[in-house]
């Protein structure tokens, strides 16, 4: 079931998406496909298949909301530079599928992961923008210093990982990936957490400690922001402000 943010933004749960309702448009960011190739390249291998579970993700949540488009926001691959056969190969199929089976409009958002997508994006007729406006939303990655006068009345956002750790009773402490949402120079962020199943990003609990990557959320003040955790297909759970959540775990 969604949850409501604002006016026709809401949390696509439970999914790590945001739904927007006006334009039927599912919002999905930090996929970082091809991840295992690049880190085996750097001499760290993961299990396979964490490309493909990150992609089945975005399938499911596009067969839940059943979405007219779709805007990745920003690092839907992982590498930097020219991409290798694996990566040509493991794009061009999550493409196919996301043409051919559900035959979506698509548009990625320029993440400072994205070099090279534009050839193969060209092929399926899907688009890559600097940033993507509708309504009173604007979509972008997040990871370029710029003045927010220039964006919507509500912006979205990726690149940050969000994440928050949780203690139970007995002492254990599990890390959640989240959401944030709140207030930046009299506009409304979401922050959305990355699809990508291996990226768990950074802990906002010590928000005050905390340097965002983003360059749209330094020097902000935090601690009126309320995470939502997420365990993706699962549950997604409102949690109190940062603030709060400072003093409680």
């Amino acid at each position: 079931m969604k949850i409501k943010l604002d006016k026709s933004l809401y949390i696509a749960s439970p999914w790590p998406a945001a739904y927007i309702e006006d334009a039927n448009i599912l919002v999905m960011s930090d996929l970082h496909l091809g991840i295992e190739g690049y880190l085996e390249d750097e001499g760290i291998f993961l299990p396979r298949g964490v490309s493909r579970s990150t992609a089945e993700i975005v399938f499911r949540a596009i067969e839940d909301y059943r979405p007219e488009m779709v805007v990745f926001n920003g690092d839907l691959k992982h590498s930097f530079g020219l991409l290798k056969s694996s990566e040509w190969r493991e794009l061009t199929e999550f493409f196919r599928r996301l043409k051919e089976e559900y035959n979506l409009l698509v548009h990625v958002v320029r993440g400072n992961h994205d070099n090279y997508l534009s050839v193969i994006l060209d092929k399926f007729g899907f688009k890559m923008v600097d940033r993507y406006d509708v309504g009173d939303i604007t979509i972008i990655h997040g990871h370029k210093e710029e003045s927010i006068d220039k964006f919507n009345e509500i912006i979205v956002i990726g690149h940050e990982h969000p994440s928050i750790v949780i203690r139970d009773e007995a002492g254990g402490k599990y890390r959640f990936k989240c959401f944030l949402w709140g207030d930046i120079g009299g506009k409304k962020i979401l922050v959305l957490p990355p699809v990508s199943e291996i990226s768990s990003g950074t802990s906002f609990n010590n928000y005050e400690l905390v340097e965002p990557l983003s360059p749209l959320l330094k020097d902000v003040d935090l601690g009126g922001f309320k995470p939502y955790a997420i365990v993706p297909g699962q549950i997604v759970r409102e949690l109190p402000t940062l603030e709060i959540l400072k003093d409680l775990l």
